[in-house]
């Protein structure tokens, strides 16, 4: 039996070497279905810096709270992800992976004066029809105790365009989520998460860099967009979420104004953020 190999590092590392490294990688092709590392980096002892979080949770519009948010975690553990992905032989470019959706579990919310060790590891690979995606598993293990805290990130890199299957109608949008409130992200949304977050990804950051990759303007970072339904959702829930799940359809540009529509039933909120000027879809999601 193969077991993983494990990088065990001092501290979180820094994320802008990770970017340099990243576009030396655009060369990387994997030829057929990639074949990938099975790869773990962990870190020891974290311990959260309150002024960080204190910025995330305002950007976000989340309430300042003793406990961490469902998400923050896995901001935290941006530099692992950035470091492993660009590690040499690992089998594909960072740049152009696109986050596709997003499972986080919780036994209980972490505290923010709490010490827990953070890993990554990556998970299955499957060839789909967009192209190859594959799992990244964060957790967050307190010290001498099991995870209470998991994640998983599925990111796709996208194959050769596929011929057309014919004109698509607009997204189907589930009519149970009657109720709904508006949400903006200004212009600076990009750079201001990036501050907070480490990733860097040129996509986020201003319309000159996004405008390289297809985009016409910055387009808004997932977790900054999951964090803001989550901080307009989470007061209907009866406590602290134990589960929240995301599935990213088509980016938020910056700025903008959206629509999110939700129903809660029985101690579950489902939800959708739709564009207020078109028929796209940016998420959808439910939250319990």
């Amino acid at each position: 039996m193969n077991h993983a190999q494990v990088f065990d590092l001092p501290a979180l590392p820094a994320t802008l070497p990770s970017f340099f490294k990243a576009g030396l990688s655009a060369t990387r092709r994997a030829r057929g279905t990639p074949s990938l590392p099975d790869w773990e980096e962990r870190v020891r002892a974290v311990r959260v810096d309150r002024v960080r979080l204190d910025a995330y949770c305002a950007l976000c519009g989340l309430p300042e709270s003793a406990e961490l948010p469902i998400l923050f975690p896995q901001v935290l553990a941006t530099p692992l992800f950035l470091d492993l992905m660009t590690r040499p032989g690992f089998p594909l470019p960072l740049l152009g992976l696109v986050h596709v959706r997003n499972e986080v579990a919780q036994q209980r919310p972490l505290r923010a004066d709490e010490t827990f060790d953070l890993s990554i590891h990556i998970g299955q690979g499957r060839e789909v029809r967009a192209g190859f995606e594959f799992d990244l598993v964060m957790k967050a293990t307190p010290v001498e105790s099991e995870p209470v805290w998991t994640a998983t990130m599925t990111v796709i890199h996208r194959g050769p365009k596929q011929p057309s299957q014919g004109p698509k109608g607009p997204p189907q949008v589930d009519g149970r989520l009657s109720e709904y409130v508006t949400l903006a992200a200004a212009e600076d949304t990009g750079r201001r998460y990036a501050r907070i977050s480490q990733d860097y990804n040129p996509i986020h950051l201003h319309a000159l860099t996004a405008r390289l990759f297809g985009f016409p303007r910055a387009i808004a970072h997932g977790l900054w967009s999951a964090a803001r339904c989550l901080a307009l959702l989470q007061q209907r829930l009866p406590a602290a979420p134990r589960a929240y799940s995301v599935q990213f359809k088509q980016p938020l540009l910056l700025p903008s104004r959206a629509a999110l529509r939700f129903a809660v039933e029985q101690g579950e909120v489902d939800f959708a953020l739709l564009s207020t000027n078109s028929d796209k879809v940016h998420l959808t999601g439910s939250l319990r």
